[in-house]
């Protein structure tokens, strides 16, 4: 009398905030005794995290959906921004996957007690900060959120290697279709990674002139150790100028003197594992800063990973005020005779509190780059970058509408952003 079966197990590389389902069936026998349920155990290591039971289904299956339990231990990763000692290119995003191991049992009823028979089949799912649409586009998805069959391979060697982002990736030097940049930008490209089987060595990075001439290609060392690299599943790397410039020269292969990005307009990012590319390749164009304060909002994106955008046209700051009044009568009566002055107050004022918005416009984008911000629309962790420091963003909001590049040209993305804290005045 046991699990006879487990006929459902969700693939590594697990998109934790989608369902994480196991399905196993037990012989007839032990479902027909009183009070039967299968037992869902979910373990960090040695640790017992949470126990999930859930009755048989008429075909005798048990149904269990761990993601509830998982995405409680996964967090985020920022990167290191406006330092002059960001130090390695690599870094692992220790906070955004984790592995965890389910054991599968039942409990019934034996002479009047509720007896559990425990980990009799016991499975392990890798899990990252992701979490992937049910209906995006055309395709409509329920199930397949494991990265390997929904995602295109991100663990695979070759240029089929995506990194964790839905930006567009752009085409070649100086192209209209690259992201753009300026020198004072920071930000971190994110990937999942696989030591064993698929391992990167380096990220490449080309740099070019207005031409579209090579006039220099830089390669930061992968310097983490071999060992350490063993229980690693996702890295960073640095992708925005400022970032780049701020490397130290020993994690390069050739040290070079820094900053490498100066006067060029556009350059290119790639992984490498040893000589080959084991990656998509990444353009960016270089922008001069406009007669408008730049704003970069750096933002959690639906693949774990985070991305940055530029509002480079002009921004207004707004406040928004909650006020609260109490009642009294208008008058002086401190001498015994009632009189009125024209400085009473018949309502006080008592409490104040302000939120300040900021009101962005970008510059004039295309349809694959409008359709990508929704994911900075939709996003639930936001920072504007704002003298070399990271802003807490509360709330977002903003229009946005499907654009199609065979029909739409080139358009603004209007936004309004909320901070994350309050201000408050005086009270009587």
């Amino acid at each position: 009398m046991a699990i006879s079966s487990v006929t459902n197990v969700p693939q590594d590389y697990r998109t934790v905030y989608n369902p994480i389902e196991y399905v196993a069936l037990s012989d007839a026998t032990t479902r027909a005794k009183n009070r039967f349920k299968y037992i869902f155990d979910v373990y960090d290591g040695a640790t017992l995290l949470a126990r999930l039971k859930v009755p048989a289904d008429p075909n005798g299956y048990g149904r269990c959906d761990v993601h509830g339990v998982c995405e409680s231990y996964l967090k985020t990763d920022l990167g290191t921004i406006n330092s002059s000692a960001t130090g390695t290119g690599f870094t692992d995003n220790a906070n955004s996957y984790k592995e965890f191991t389910i054991k599968i049992g039942e409990e019934y009823d034996v002479a009047g007690v509720l007896t559990p028979d425990l980990a009799q089949e016991t499975r392990t799912v890798l899990t990252y900060n992701g979490c992937l649409p049910n209906y995006r586009g055309s395709t409509l998805n329920f199930s397949e959120y494991s990265a390997t069959n929904y995602y295109q391979n991100y663990v695979n060697n070759g240029t089929s290697r995506k990194w964790l982002t839905n930006a567009p990736k752009g085409s070649a030097a100086n192209k209209s279709d690259n992201q753009s940049v300026e020198l004072t930008d920071e930000g971190w490209a994110y990937f999942l990674y696989d030591h064993a089987s698929h391992p990167v060595t380096a990220v490449e990075i080309t740099l070019y002139n207005a031409a579209g001439s090579t006039t220099a290609t830089h390669r930061i060392e992968n310097g983490i150790s071999a060992g350490t690299l063993a229980g690693i599943k996702m890295l960073k790397v640095p992708f925005a100028p400022n970032t780049i410039n701020n490397i130290l020269p020993a994690d390069f292969s050739v040290a070079p003197t820094q900053p490498i990005i100066t006067n060029e307009t556009s350059y290119k990012i790639s992984l490498k594992n040893s000589g080959s590319v084991v990656s998509e390749e990444m353009y960016f164009n270089i922008d001069s800063e406009c007669r408008y304060t730049t704003r970069r909002l750096e933002f959690l994106n639906s693949l774990g990973g985070f991305d940055a955008f530029n509002f480079t046209k002009v921004s207004r700051m707004s406040e928004q005020i909650e006020r609260k009044y109490y009642k009294q009568n208008a008058e002086d009566m401190s001498s015994g005779v009632i009189s009125y002055n024209l400085s009473d107050k018949q309502k006080t004022q008592y409490y104040t509190k302000s939120k300040t918005k900021m009101k962005l416009t970008s510059d004039w984008v295309d349809a694959a780059t409008f359709n990508w911000l929704l994911e900075l629309i939709e996003s639930p962790e936001v920072y504007l970058h704002e003298g070399g420091e990271r802003i807490a963003v509360q709330g977002i909001e903003g229009e946005w509408e499907e654009k199609r590049a065979e029909v739409d040209t080139v358009f603004n993305l209007v936004l309004t952003i909320e901070f994350g804290v309050d201000n408050y005045r005086q009270r009587f």
